[in-house]
């Protein structure tokens, strides 16, 4: 089984139009399963709402429904309470902590934070970020 990781900032160019999406969509169609943690599900929903636009809230939910949720337990919070390479803000942290207990059913990390990339290529992740800048 083929599986990705797709962290906020991936999941969001789904269903919000960013310039990464097309790149983005293309690149996960090698991946059968779509992995997250459970937290993206209120990142979406609150991202789709602050748009402010009824049918982008239709299309976070279905995208939401297509990835396969990791619960947020107690290993992975104290994982993301530890310290990484960079300093990472809470959901990126969770995040981060997730990507790393699931990186045995993952070929690789979908996510554009910098530093999130960064602190997941310092634990040896493999994390793509299609159409990015370099």
């Amino acid at each position: 089984m083929s599986g990705a990781y797709l962290d906020a900032s991936a999941l969001v160019k789904l269903f919000k139009p960013e310039v990464e999406s097309p790149v983005l969509a293309a690149a996960l169609r090698d991946h059968e399963v779509w992995i997250s943690s459970e937290i993206v599900a209120v990142e979406a929903a609150c991202t789709a709402r602050r748009a402010g636009d009824e049918e982008m809230v239709r299309l976070a939910e279905a995208v939401v429904a297509s990835v396969t949720l990791v619960p947020f337990t107690a290993a992975i919070s104290d994982r993301a309470a530890r310290a990484y390479s960079r300093r990472l803000r809470a959901l990126d942290a969770v995040h981060a902590a997730t990507a790393l207990a699931v990186a045995d059913e993952c070929e690789a990390i979908f996510a554009y934070d910098d530093d999130l990339s960064l602190a997941l290529r310092a634990e040896s992740a493999v994390v793509l970020s299609p159409g990015a800048p370099v």
